[in-house]
């Protein structure tokens, strides 16, 4: 009884040891915190790159300077078609049919001149947006073209030996071996 404890003690030991090799479990990964990996390794390279710094500030940049006219052109915004909705409400009030119209009429030309003096700023979103897009697609190309080289050296200085799990699974063979010939 003690020997097949022992053999049975053997491969759970042989099987745990091959599952944790090929689990790809490092100290390094399970440090990150379940981060994206491409994201954590750009960040280090933005510490070590002056260029890069000014890249990332760059960018910074822009997206504060963005939603600070942003915030501005939505509270603009908002607060004329809080008005030009009052005022529509207003006017459906109005029972006599041309005094209703005549509001009705102030209301739609003010509105028309306020859409076309806010057309400009229709193209400037809209070029926003679009250069947005391919700064968003760029950026994510630079972040993978900076990544690959940091993570082709680590591939190349860290990668594992593997004499130990072909031992390992050399000895589970030799067990499985016994096992084998002892249930027969």
């Amino acid at each position: 009884m003690k020997k097949y404890y022992k053999i049975a003690v053997f491969i759970l030991a042989t099987t745990i040891t091959l599952f944790t090799l090929s689990s790809g479990i490092t100290k390094d990964s399970s440090r990150s915190g379940g981060g994206n990996l491409v994201d954590d390794l750009y960040e280090q390279a933005v510490k070590q790159n002056n260029n890069l710094e000014s890249i990332e500030d760059g960018i910074e940049k822009f997206y504060k300077s963005r939603n600070e006219a942003l915030e501005k052109y939505n509270s603009f915004t908002s607060y004329n078609s809080r008005y030009y909705s009052d005022a529509k409400s207003k006017a459906a009030m109005i029972t006599e049919a041309v005094t209703k119209q005549k509001a009705n009429d102030i209301i739609s030309k003010s509105e028309a001149a306020y859409q076309l003096k806010m057309s400009d700023w229709q193209t400037i979103i809209t070029t926003l947006n679009t250069n947005e897009r391919e700064l968003a697609a760029l950026h994510t190309l630079l972040k993978v073209m900076i990544t690959e080289p940091i993570i082709a050296k680590y591939q190349a200085t860290n990668s594992p030996d593997n004499a130990k799990a072909k031992e390992a699974s050399s000895d589970l063979l030799k067990v499985i071996e016994k096992i084998k010939a002892l249930t027969k």
